[in-house]
């Protein structure tokens, strides 16, 4: 299985959880085995091996959280992926956020930038759009990004034709600008 998949690329979210499985079974199972080892040695649980499997428990705790925040985040979805794929051609694009704020998490299953007009498109269907616009939005106006709109859709056909018009539009392309803002993106998300 190839574990490498960056940030921002289709299926990123569901190779990421599966590692974070695999990391949390192994770091419970090492504490597990020093635990038992321990016991078996000295038939007893006062020992250091004992110690050392409680205090290993702690990387694997923060480990186990890690795991839970991505069986929560769902990726986009094949289907939607073959649909974008013609109507985003030439944009500057990303898949799989999963956005976390102080009151709620907010997926998004692809975003597309051209100039200053940053869309997206969720898969949740309670996903709550205005709140995940103003956290965007100040997280971009916090680190230099002053003028960027934002707009999630829910709606498979507005998202579409939206990104038409986008990659139609007349407005200036920065690549470089581009990458900065979806890469900011991908720093704030799981």
């Amino acid at each position: 299985m190839k574990w490498k998949n960056p940030k921002g690329r289709y299926g990123y979210l569901d190779r990421q959880r599966k590692r974070e499985i695999l990391k949390t079974a192994v770091m419970f199972g090492i504490s597990l085995s020093l635990y038992a080892a321990g016991y078996i040695a000295t038939k007893t649980n006062k020992n250091l091996l004992t110690l050392a499997a409680v205090l290993g428990c702690l990387p694997a705790s923060k480990s186990a959280v890690s795991m839970i925040m991505f069986l929560r985040a769902k990726g986009c979805s094949a289907a939607l992926k073959k649909k974008i794929g013609k109507h985003a051609q030439g944009l500057s694009q990303r898949f799989d956020f999963y956005l976390t704020s102080y009151a709620k998490n907010f997926q998004i299953s692809h975003a597309a930038l051209k100039g200053e007009s940053l869309i997206g498109i969720t898969e949740d269907e309670a996903f709550d759009e205005n709140a995940c616009g103003e956290h965007l939005k100040s997280m971009f106006t916090k680190n230099g990004f002053k003028n960027i709109t934002v707009k999630i859709y829910k709606k498979e056909s507005d998202y579409l034709e939206r990104l038409d018009l986008l990659r139609a539009s007349e407005i200036e392309d920065n690549a470089e600008f581009n990458e900065k803002v979806l890469g900011l993106m991908e720093d704030i998300s799981l």
